[in-house]
């Protein structure tokens, strides 16, 4: 029996990091040929679109996909990583034997994580349904959080994702991670990024289930620099919801974790600042951006 673990995080949230880490000390593989970052594969997003399920916008993201381009991006993904792959027919069985043979063809372990699928529900519910029809492998779901508002601030200072949007992302993502470990009990496993930041070992379980035993850390593989920037930003400026702040403290955050000054001049600094930032990031920056991938090319 083969295994496979999939990865449910929002965006900037330290899911590359942990990614990294586990395909470090064991043998779980990633898709080699995606063409998003860091092996990404946006899979169950793909599959929802192919399948014409609701969606939702994300922020500063092409999901969801329209139902025809859903069904070429999983066709090519498959093609791509299954030697002489072809699709069937039914679109249902394109789903769900198409992952079924990238876990045989990528075992002992297929490692996957796209912060794009635990914000949606219909994702999810395609995961769920996977993990009761595939008999020949095992699955383990990792919820990886981070303290909302150093997701927020990562989101802002690399893409000048708006604060409110990403914010309500977040709510939407651990409202859903909850459901889910209901649903799924202990197949769920939630971990703090925090946590895994200051202690290595709290991502021994995921370890464990690709059967590895996790050597002794005498300090910490996972930087914990980018912890709380936010604080120490004085041209950022973030006041979360009472549903945030009731949701985070359901995953043991304490407010005093989540709140920042509410001074006025550092609101006039981020106001003032992010009138310029966010078109430039919006519009000038992915065009440099293409600009730049044309000259390696070339």
């Amino acid at each position: 029996m083969g295994k496979c673990i999939i990865l449910l995080s929002e965006k900037s949230s330290g899911s590359s990091i942990v990614q990294k880490f586990v395909t470090k000390y064991t043998d779980a593989k990633l898709l080699p040929n995606t063409r998003h970052y860091e092996n990404e594969t946006l899979y169950w997003t793909k599959a929802a679109s192919l399948l014409g399920l609701d969606q939702h916008d994300m922020v500063d993201s092409e999901v969801p996909l329209s139902r025809d381009y859903g069904k070429s991006e999983l066709i090519k993904l498959l093609r791509d990583n299954l030697p002489g792959y072809t699709p069937p027919e039914d679109d249902k069985e394109l789903v769900h034997e198409g992952w079924s043979m990238l876990c045989k063809q990528y075992s002992p372990v297929l490692f996957e994580k796209s912060p794009h699928h635990l914000c949606q529900r219909a994702a999810l519910d395609l995961i769920c349904e996977q993990i009761k029809r595939d008999r020949d492998n095992e699955y383990l779901i990792v919820g990886l959080i981070r303290n909302p508002m150093d997701t927020i601030y990562s989101q802002y200072d690399r893409w000048c994702s708006p604060p409110a949007l990403v914010e309500s992302q977040w709510l939407k993502a651990y409202t859903n991670l909850l459901e889910l470990k209901q649903k799924l009990g202990d197949q769920v496993l939630i971990l703090r990024y925090e946590d895994v930041a200051n202690d290595n070992n709290k991502v021994k379980p995921v370890i464990e289930f690709c059967e590895v035993e996790l050597p002794e850390f005498s300090g910490s593989y996972i930087d914990t620099k980018s912890l709380h920037r936010w604080k120490f930003n004085m041209s950022f400026s973030h006041s979360l919801s009472e549903n945030t702040l009731a949701l985070a403290q359901l995953y043991n955050y304490s407010n005093s974790e989540m709140t920042i000054s509410k001074s006025l001049l550092r609101k006039t600094r981020f106001n003032l600042l992010n009138f310029f930032r966010r078109p430039f990031y919006k519009y000038v920056k992915p065009y440099l951006t293409k600009a730049g991938l044309k000259r390696k090319r070339k």
